[in-house]
Order: structure tokens, then C-alpha cells, then sequence
């Protein structure tokens, strides 16, 4: 994640764990369970390319359901479940 300093803007996008499942398979074998998978994706973006970016942004961003995409759940806080989270980033 430290290379996010590098950049003073980023493009990103979150991948849904099904997009991901068959080309980074991982099994957890344990009673009440919570799998969490984030894939990140991400690039710099110069201020010259800002523009190709103008209707981006937080707006955008909030128009998704973010628990769905990345199929979190009410489970992954509770502490009676065996919890995973896996989180991978990858800058483009």
C-alpha cells in the first residue's frame, strides 16, 4: 500500500471475488467461517490525465454497493466467527 504515496491521484477499482476465485483458489476449512476476498486494482494518475477522469470520483464511487461487490457481510464483525480477510493489491 505504500505506493499509493507515490501518486497524489489514483485510479482504482475493487474485483468481485467470483471474477478472482478460479484464477487464485483458497479454501478455509473451519467451522463458522467468514472468507473475505478484496482485490484491488489500482494506477497512478498524472494531473495532465485527470481530465479523462472528470466524471469519476466519489460520486461515482458511491453509486456502487460496495459490500456487494466485494461480497462483505454483517458476519465479518463478529467475533463468534472464525474470520478471514484477504486483501491483495496490484498496481496496473
Amino acid at each position: 500500500m505504500s505506493a499509493f504515496s507515490a501518486y497524489s491521484n489514483i485510479a482504482y477499482r475493487f474485483l468481485a471475488p467470483a471474477k478472482i476465485s478460479s484464477a487464485i483458489d483458497i479454501s478455509v476449512t473451519a467451522d463458522q467461517c467468514v472468507f473475505t476476498r478484496l482485490f484491488f486494482l489500482f494506477r497512478g494518475v498524472s494531473e495532465e490525465e485527470m481530465g479523462n477522469f472528470i466524471t469519476s470520483g466519489e460520486k461515482e464511487a458511491n453509486g456502487y454497493n460496495w459490500r456487494e461487490v466485494t461480497g462483505w457481510s454483517e458476519f465479518s464483525k463478529d467475533t463468534n466467527h472464525f474470520r478471514v480477510l484477504e486483501l491483495s493489491t496490484m498496481e496496473l
